[in-house]
């Protein structure tokens, strides 16, 4: 099946596809890897949507923008809306910087400077987002400019169950209460596409190889480029 990521058309297997078969009726799409194997689901093994399938799926977005606006598209994944300027979560100046860890530089979510944040606001105790499950940890990596080349953000530490097992080499869905995630976000610069790949947090440590798939599943799959005079 074909698919358009701005000017590039790609050409992929059916049951790589997050559907399985293939665009969506506006032309939008994404992919589907099983973890850990990162291999294609097996074509129908996605049309049941067991949890067991949906804890071990790592979903690939590919979004085009204007290699001009690309960094800006990556800084504001981690840049604070003016609103958001005195809320500690939504800036890496906000959290706590931790050791690298898996290549990787983290930036912790500071709960108890987030929860003061938000009794100030006026939230409860009790409140939803004084919960460590509400909030994530962000974990960088950046170039020899110290500009921020890749962010994924995982659910809190503080969150200490997984939700997800092994059985027989698979992930599987365990009997605790929560599932913790990642979004990982990072871009494709000489193509001006940025990629945004969801997975359990149990991949993290593999981070390298989930974004590498992503890029070459992208890169080895394009079958045409349409040239700025649209031909």
């Amino acid at each position: 099946k074909q698919a358009c990521v701005g000017p590039y058309l790609l050409e992929l297997p059916q049951n790589y596809f997050y559907n399985q078969m293939g665009t969506e009726f506006d032309g939008s799409f994404a992919l589907a890897l099983e973890y850990p194997s990162l291999e294609p689901f097996k074509p129908g093994e996605r049309s049941a949507l067991t949890v067991d399938v949906s804890v071990r799926t790592v979903r690939i977005d590919y979004r085009f923008t204007d290699h001009a606006d690309l960094p800006q598209v990556l800084r504001n994944a981690y840049t604070p809306m003016q609103f958001q300027r005195d809320d500690p979560a939504a800036s890496l100046d906000g959290r706590l910087l931790g050791d690298s860890i898996y290549g990787l530089t983290p930036y912790y979510a500071d709960m108890a400077r987030i929860r003061t944040y938000l009794c100030s606001e006026g939230l409860r105790d009790d409140a939803p987002g004084m919960r460590d499950r509400w909030h994530t940890d962000w974990f960088v990596t950046r170039d020899n400019n110290g500009t921020v080349e890749r962010i994924i953000k995982c659910t809190s530490r503080g969150v200490t169950s997984v939700g997800v097992g092994y059985r027989a080499g698979k992930i599987v869905r365990n009997n605790e209460r929560y599932v913790a995630e990642c979004d990982h976000t990072f871009p494709i610069s000489d193509h001006g596409t940025i990629v945004r790949v969801h997975y359990a947090r149990i991949g993290l440590p593999d981070w390298r190889r989930i974004e590498g798939e992503a890029r070459e599943l992208f890169l080895d799959n394009i079958v045409a480029e349409k040239e700025a005079n649209g031909s």
